[in-house]
């Protein structure tokens, strides 16, 4: 879970391996999550906090990357590629950022039942300001209108809790039928969810497609040159949503392969 360069060619299979790994602990962990009572939970997702912070602050203080904009370096010119892909595929490290989400459903779950006399105060903004903050977040490093900052520190430290603030706050809206224009009208529009449907293919696709298109070596022995600008970055997005549909409709889908899939679990939850 430490590759020098072999990620390169599809980091989402890599890190599918490691979510593999933290799937079969949660059987464990789950029971654990659900005695807890809300001040118990949020000791744990201090906690689970620190785990995921720790070792990246680690990671930019013996690399000096406080200020590495992982995703635009390239692999050859980053300092420490191994110590990095270790952060980002290290079965432990994802252990606890799903746990964190556990956790923070738990918590949501616990309203009606621990806050009967003073419920939880939740409006549209509960989720629409959080959502905003995810959206400001990659606006302004998008648009250099924030000084450069270490992928793995911005997701620890903004995206992260931004985004269980923001799935507690949808789950808080819709169980008390709180008019929420954010859920009601954008993110339970058609078009978004088709595309919700394919999100999985396309995480899975959208990596080796790119390196089609992106990848010196393969680009250039395929189509003589690199593939860039705005009217091949459109072919590719169009060639990742047809492979993806193509994938889902005819795999994903499939009954066989569903019933291959769910006889396989069968037998490997038998083991534990």
């Amino acid at each position: 879970w430490a590759p020098g360069h072999a990620e390169v060619w599809n980091a989402p299979t890599w890190f599918l391996s490691s979510m593999t790994f933290s799937t079969a602990i949660m059987p464990f962990a789950l029971p654990k999550v659900a005695k807890m009572d809300k001040q118990s939970l949020r000791r744990t997702m201090g906690w689970l906090f620190l785990v995921n912070l720790l070792p990246v602050l680690g990671y930019c203080y013996d690399s000096n990357t406080w200020a590495l904009v992982e995703g635009m370096t390239a692999p050859k010119k980053h300092p420490a590629l191994a110590v990095f892909n270790y952060q980002r595929f290290l079965p432990m490290f994802n252990v606890a950022e799903v746990l964190m989400g556990a956790v923070a459903c738990r918590m949501a779950m616990l309203d009606s039942l621990e806050n009967k006399d003073k419920p939880v105060k939740t409006n549209w903004l509960s989720s629409t300001v959080p959502l905003l903050g995810l959206f400001g977040i990659l606006a302004l490093r998008a648009a250099n209108l924030v000084p450069d900052c270490s992928d793995l520190l911005v997701r620890g430290v903004l995206f992260t809790p931004l985004f269980l603030k923001f799935v507690m706050g949808a789950h808080r809206n819709t169980v008390n039928g709180v008019s929420d224009p954010i859920l009601s009208k954008f993110l339970s529009s058609k078009a978004l969810v088709w595309l919700g449907g394919l999100s999985f293919p396309i995480y899975i696709v959208h990596g080796p497609l790119g390196q089609v298109f992106y990848k010196k070596l393969i680009a250039t022995k395929l189509w003589g040159k690199v593939l860039f600008g705005p009217e091949y970055f459109a072919l590719y997005l169009a060639t990742v949503l047809v492979s993806a549909y193509v994938l889902n409709t005819f795999f994903l889908q499939n009954k066989a392969v569903g019933a291959w899939s769910k006889k396989k679990v069968e037998q490997l939850s038998s083991w534990m």
